[in-house]
């Protein structure tokens, strides 16, 4: 017997859920075979306990604006980001993921340069 279309990766697949202790509050990620995830099979990875409850996770995903810089100039910028004395406080907040904190820098300091190249480079009339 057949299975209906787009069960087979379903199958295949092992999502990765969060599940969030009743007792001590801590996040426990779990993979969960063939996408099933029974909040009773889960025990606390900080105190063991069984008193889960399945988390809505946060969902990550990619800007349709293309990026100045590659992601791999960009991760081997971010030390250097993180170094100076001028940007290191920006890595110190806590809103938003060491990418996008680094992404947002370098956005910046690019549309600064390009506003400082648009200013002193004569411009090209045809």
């Amino acid at each position: 017997m057949r299975s209906p279309p787009g069960t087979e990766v379903l199958q295949r697949t092992m999502p990765l859920f969060e599940f969030r202790c009743e007792k001590c509050h801590a996040v426990t990620e779990v993979l969960c075979q063939g996408g099933r995830s029974e909040n009773h099979a889960v025990n606390c990875a900080r105190c063991g306990s069984r008193a889960m409850s399945k988390v809505i996770s946060k969902v990550s995903f990619k800007v349709v604006k293309p990026a100045k810089y590659s992601e791999a100039f960009l991760h081997k910028a971010r030390p250097f980001l993180r170094a100076r004395k001028e940007t290191a406080q920006y890595f110190a907040e806590g809103k938003g993921s060491e990418d996008a904190k680094t992404f947002q820098l370098a956005e910046r300091i690019g549309e600064r340069i390009d506003r400082t190249l648009a200013a002193r480079l004569p411009s090209r009339k045809h």
